[in-house]
């Protein structure tokens, strides 16, 4: 399956990822991986206290990093993006273990370059845990190619 090219973004477009639950594993990896060593994120106790959390919370840059994973696994890329340009996220909720997080992306804009054979695409993106609460929200841009992406090349040699 290939995924959509320029052309196929249009106005009031909504694309719902699948969905996936956040482990204890997958917040343990994270966390090592990239020296998250706080007590946030590895002594269930202090979170597990009333004045903290009600259990292990996912950090904001895993839960954006697995919201993208889902938008991957949609293929809504897959052949046709070339590059990521822009992402600005906002956190609004935490992600426990346990949770099931979702994305939806919602087309904003497109524009095309110079270069005529690919453009950019800007979505406005959330990500919805289980209960139906937003976590987070990023707004992306990326480059994608058209139908015509490397024509131009193939025929001048």
């Amino acid at each position: 399956m290939t995924g959509l090219y320029f052309e196929d973004y249009h106005d009031g477009q909504r694309i719902e990822t699948p969905r996936r639950t956040v482990t204890d594993y997958d917040i343990s990896a994270f966390v090592t991986l990239c020296g998250f060593s706080t007590p946030t994120f590895l002594d269930l106790e202090y979170v597990s206290r009333p004045e903290h959390y009600s259990g292990r919370i996912a950090p904001g840059m895993l839960t954006l990093s697995l919201a993208e994973g889902l938008v991957l696994s949609a293929g809504v890329t897959r052949g046709t993006g070339l590059a990521l340009l822009d992402l600005t996220p906002r956190w609004q909720a935490p992600v426990y273990a346990g949770d099931t997080i979702g994305t939806r992306i919602d087309f904003v804009s497109k524009r095309l370059t110079s270069r005529g054979d690919r453009g950019v695409v800007k979505t406005s993106n959330t990500v919805v845990n289980s209960k139906g609460e937003t976590v987070a929200t990023y707004d992306s841009t990326r480059m994608i190619k058209t139908r015509a992406f490397g024509s131009a090349e193939e025929g001048s040699a």
